[in-house]
């Protein structure tokens, strides 16, 4: 697998010695915590937690105001990096610029890694190198790739940073490559004026754990600048950044326990001691008691969980119904249908004509057109309706055509329109027996015979006898808030 990032000067990764003791007289001491509360910032995380958390779909705050950034890219999954893509095309370009800006200012990088994805096609630059549009590593500062390959061997460097994390960690599906891109560093430094002739751009790298034969599977990274040699044949450091610490998923405990773990470690606390097998042996006096109401609880739990989802689907259904009041086009055929269906009415497509509807009652078929339009109907809405109609005939008998009308409201219900049918369109309705009503009085007629003041046989005669304008109840509305007992939340409409 290759992640390939944008790429003007590539360095070796160096696992031999860390860097010369002057970089590290300049640099941020690698294992020193610092003495206040830092602040910490979870992105990714599934988990309620006490500290500040977002989503990758979540607004977010300013990165570069937190010590630690800890990223979970275990759900950074493609369904979601599609939806970003989607949703807020430059999220990650404005988080690579904003963890670029917390490593500047010491702040620090926790990074949970996940296979590598991308999609889209591949940005060109004039240097040759190329990085694709989107990937699941793009907001990284440091382009870095992995090799995908699975593994069993995890050896820890020593007592390194991330150590009681690291014990965790049983298995590998990737290692990180030797090679890294700087491209994007090298034009931000610049484009600040922080890159001077002379100087040079340099990484580093600080393995923290690798497989048996050499590859690391997590590690530090930073970058620096250092002038050119003097002539004592030792570069001056003039700058080196905090830390983007690179780690796989842990595998003894679950990914949100090993957050738990990294939050620890961010805020300097002291690291959890492993539970060990034998603790199963003891019971603490009441325990069984606990688990059981515990267990019951989550029962019930998930019992009004179940059952709140099947409100929501039914409120859900019940808000769509109000689409009859302004949608038009297919969207309004879709809504007719519904709504009539769950009036206990059949409805069908018309098959020799696409857009018309065939409704069953018990007086007969009758075929059925929805139009809606910002104003009155017209003769030309009458056309397709008249001319299938005058075939379409059982038993001898030709079926009814009816048109259900939406003159859709973009304002206030309040204001004034004119009327759905003019009188030229009544007038020609009448003669070729064609029956006209508003989408407005379907859903007058859904809501009364969903309170039982009005009855399903009685909006069928109705249908079957009106010739014209088929006269329905009208719609009743609610004028102020305050006389609602419950507001359910706004949702969305499927």
């Amino acid at each position: 697998m290759r992640g390939r990032v944008r790429s003007q000067n590539a360095f070796q990764i160096s696992t031999d010695r860390p860097l010369e003791r002057k970089a590290d007289e300049v640099a941020r001491d690698f294992y020193r915590f610092d003495s206040r509360q830092r602040r910490v910032l979870v992105i990714g995380s599934e988990k309620r937690r006490p500290i500040s958390s977002v989503g990758w779909l979540d607004e977010w705050p300013a990165l570069a105001d937190y010590d630690v950034v800890i990223i979970n890219l275990q759900t950074l999954d493609r369904v979601t990096l599609v939806k970003l893509s989607r949703v807020d095309k430059e999220r990650l370009t404005q988080m690579r610029a904003q963890l670029f800006d917390l490593m500047m200012s010491k702040g620090e990088i926790y990074c949970i890694l996940a296979p590598f994805l991308v999609f889209g096609a591949y940005v060109y630059f004039p240097d040759g190198a190329m990085e694709p549009e989107w990937s699941n590593l793009n907001w990284s500062p440091i382009g870095f790739s992995m090799t995908e390959i699975r593994g069993e061997t995890v050896k820890v460097e020593g007592e390194v940073k991330f150590e009681e994390y690291l014990r965790h960690v049983a298995g590998w599906d990737c290692y990180l490559n030797s090679t890294a891109s700087l491209g994007y560093i090298e034009e931000r430094l610049r484009r600040e004026d922080k890159f001077k002739p002379g100087e040079e751009l340099f990484w580093q790298s600080y393995p923290l754990a690798m497989n048996r034969y050499g590859k690391p599977l997590a590690a530090s990274l930073c970058f620096g600048i250092r002038q050119e040699e003097n002539k004592y044949g030792e570069p001056r450091i003039k700058f080196i950044s905090d830390f983007l610490h690179l780690l796989p998923p842990p595998t003894k405990i679950s990914t949100e326990e090993g957050i738990d773990l990294l939050i620890e470690e961010a805020k300097g606390l002291p690291a959890r001691t492993i539970t060990p097998d034998w603790v199963e042996l003891y019971h603490v006096p009441g325990e069984e008691q606990i688990g059981e109401k515990i267990e019951g609880t989550v029962k019930r739990i998930r019992a009004a969980e179940r059952e709140q989802k099947k409100l929501f689907q039914t409120y859900r259904q019940l808000q769509y119904t109000k689409s009859l009041l302004y949608e038009h086009g297919d969207n309004l055929k879709r809504a007719i249908t519904e709504v009539l269906q769950r009036m206990g009415l059949m409805v069908k497509p018309y098959l020799p004509a696409a857009g018309l509807l065939v409704l069953h009652t018990r007086f007969g078929r009758m075929i059925l057109d929805a139009l809606g339009r910002s104003g009155p109907a017209q003769l030309e809405d009458l056309q397709i309706l008249l001319r299938h109609a005058a075939f379409a005939q059982e038993d001898g008998r030709i079926w009814k055509g009816i048109l259900v009308f939406n003159h859709y409201r973009l304002e206030d219900p309040t204001c004034e329109r004119p009327a759905a049918f003019p009188a030229e369109v009544v007038a020609r309705a009448r003669e070729m027996r064609l029956g006209l009503m508003t989408a407005e009085g379907v859903y007058a007629c859904f809501c009364k015979i969903s309170k039982g003041s009005m009855l399903c046989e009685e909006f069928e005669e109705r249908l079957h006898q009106g010739i014209g304008i088929i006269h329905l109840p009208v719609v009743e509305t609610r004028h102020t808030q305050a006389m609602l007992r419950f507001s359910p939340p706004r949702l969305e409409m499927e």
